[in-house]
């Protein structure tokens, strides 16, 4: 890696770390119940009947918080192809929508998700797909950054995955960076260029690898899924992203 290729990476990092702590720092401090596995596997978000209607009226599912505004258009529900999808469109205003999941990283380490992205003309795709990991044991006077007000929402890592404007850099991992109080995040390129935009693709990552290759000093064993969901960085370009049958599995 270059010098000029090396700085732009850590620019494009400090940019995301910083869009996802001003979206998610805000969310409200009433939690919502967290989901957990069954049979060693978790329909995150598919969608169902209650989250469709949820977002045809305009409201936050069960189970889900939002931070930010998002404008009206911004989240819908539409049917691509077989797959019944939330759309997300990109727009000037940064937000984030997650869910609160209880589940252990080593016990369900895969995650799995269909997308069908429009992406921008250039650069990362503003939408990206949120992964929270907390640890069990971290000592409370540490400043571990709190997504939701209370002590069992605490966050320690922070896993992004993206699209990419190219699909050279498929797997690859920035970071990870820490700004302040927000937990250390890194941006993990799960797939991207142009050539495979606009039709479905169906992805699994296995996140303990990743945490693995990321923070190799952590005892997995310790780590937990806090919350997965999405989030949308500020852009005056038009980009959207369909998501579908986002599953947590062993």
């Amino acid at each position: 890696m270059n010098a000029r290729h090396g700085r732009c990476l850590v620019r494009r990092c400090l940019g995301w770390s910083a869009v996802i702590g001003l979206a998610l720092s805000v969310i409200a401090c009433t939690a919502p119940r967290p989901a957990a596995p069954v049979g060693g596997s978790l329909d995150v978000m598919f969608p169902d009947q209650p989250f469709i209607e949820a977002i045809s009226n305009g409201e936050v599912p069960e189970g889900w918080v939002v931070s930010g505004t998002p404008a009206p258009e911004t989240l819908s529900i539409r049917q691509i192809e077989r797959f019944t999808a939330l759309n997300i469109r990109a727009g000037k205003q940064p937000f984030a929508l997650v869910r609160k999941i209880n589940a252990s990283l080593l016990a369900t380490p895969f995650l799995s998700w269909a997308w069908h992205v429009q992406p921008p003309e250039h650069g990362t795709h503003p939408v990206s797909i949120l992964v929270e990991l907390t640890n069990r044991e971290a000592k409370s006077n540490q400043p571990w950054w709190k997504i939701g007000g209370t002590p069992n929402d605490t966050a320690n890592r922070l896993i992004v995955l993206t699209w990419d404007d190219t699909a050279l850099g498929r797997g690859s991992i920035i970071g990870p960076i820490r700004q302040q109080d927000h937990p250390e995040t890194a941006r993990y390129i799960a797939r991207g260029g142009p050539e495979q935009a606009n039709r479905w693709w169906v992805d699994t990552v296995d996140l303990s690898l990743i945490h693995r290759q990321i923070w190799p000093r952590d005892d997995q064993a310790m780590f937990d899924i806090r919350h997965i969901g999405v989030s949308v960085q500020a852009t005056n370009t038009q980009a959207g992203m369909n998501l579908a049958e986002i599953r947590l599995m062993r």
